[in-house]
């Protein structure tokens, strides 16, 4: 079994193609660490800032329990729904805040780094997650221990913040009985705040690394062979043989539609070895002489033979002929710089005609 090692001949980043089909499966460079430490941040930041907020809340629901009395039954206290609902609404406020800024937080941070977009691969039964050769493999694995050393260092640095904070301070924090109440307790807030501070800076450096090791495991893991990178760029564009054919075939139908039009040309402008252009001008339909065939060699021949066929004038005039085959596209008017040199040549077939 090879703990680290990853498929062999798997040596090309991944495709945006495969990307996709992984991410469909649920397979994303979701960063954990950075979602635990930007919470836990977050949340040190909304107690420090609503902190006084709570505190008071939860100070004047006290207050007023002890307004109305200690050891009386609810049903001796006068508009005991009222009380009851006053006091939610006093602690709900500020709680609620704190708690929607954390859930924010969390979809901010968890969404944010892969986007949303929903999964289906990742619910369902699946087989081999009963395999215990699988989840051994899962268990012993390089993934699992970036995970355990991650965890270490954690503990590690959690023990040493609280070294820091609470080192020089155990004789004060052994005496918090001999002070007053509210002293003592705010003692124990600014510290807790602090511990909660240093602990979750420290755990969003740590993020930073568990972000990188993700995205880049991530590659790892969807790296692809040769011949799968192949096999997509077929799929995408389509085999370089199915697509010759059917340019073939497409040509093939262009040309054969072309040739239909033949007939119908007015005029034939031709070069007697190579080209040949078909024009045809209707003075109700068309702006100007349009080109409605033209072709080279085998098909310049066709053109001339399709156009004795059916009477169609050739009218022979080489620099023209290719003029026109390279610069104007079947079904274009011709440009204007050919107007003069066309219109001699339509008006010697129109005289042809009437002296036919």
């Amino acid at each position: 079994m090879a703990m680290f090692g990853d498929d062999q001949g798997k040596t090309e980043k991944a495709t945006p193609g495969r990307l996709a089909e992984s991410r469909q499966k649920g397979d994303t460079p979701l960063s954990r660490e950075l979602v635990q430490a930007g919470v836990m941040m977050t949340a040190a930041i909304m107690i420090w800032v609503l902190g006084g907020w709570l505190v008071e809340s939860f100070a004047a629901v006290m207050r007023q329990g002890f307004t109305l009395g200690i050891g009386r039954s609810v049903d001796q206290i006068p508009f005991a729904e009222q009380e009851v609902l006053g006091a939610f609404e006093c602690v709900i406020w500020p709680f609620a805040t704190l708690v929607t800024t954390v859930v924010i937080a969390t979809l901010v941070l968890g969404y944010g780094q892969i986007g949303f977009k929903y999964s289906g691969g990742v619910l369902g039964f699946k087989l081999e997650k009963l395999n215990p050769v699988a989840n051994w493999q899962k268990v012993f694995n390089l993934q699992a221990v970036v995970r355990t050393l991650f965890a270490a260092v954690k503990l590690v640095a959690l023990g040493g913040v609280m070294w820091l904070v609470l080192g020089g301070r155990w004789q004060t924090l052994l005496r918090l009985h001999e002070q007053p109440v509210a002293a003592a307790g705010e003692q124990v807030a600014d510290l807790a705040i602090l511990l909660l501070m240093l602990v979750s800076g420290f755990a969003l450096a740590l993020a930073a690394a568990d972000v990188a090791w993700q995205r880049y495991r991530h590659q790892e893991r969807n790296k692809m062979t040769k011949q799968e990178v192949e096999d997509e760029r077929k799929r995408n564009e389509g085999d370089p043989q199915i697509k010759m054919r059917q340019r073939r075939a497409r040509n093939e139908l262009l040309r054969h539609r072309m040739m239909e039009e033949v007939p119908t040309a007015d005029v034939i402008i031709v070069n007697p070895t190579h080209y040949s252009v078909a024009l045809r001008y209707d003075r109700q339909v068309d702006r100007a002489p349009t080109v409605i065939a033209k072709g080279v060699d085998d098909v310049a021949l066709r053109i001339r033979e399709l156009a004795r066929e059916h009477d169609v004038p050739l009218m022979e005039d080489p620099p023209l002929a290719r003029a026109l085959f390279r610069a104007v596209k079947v079904g274009q008017a011709i440009p204007e710089k050919f107007y003069q040199a066309v219109a001699v040549i339509l008006s010697h077939v129109y005289r042809l005609r009437q002296i036919a």
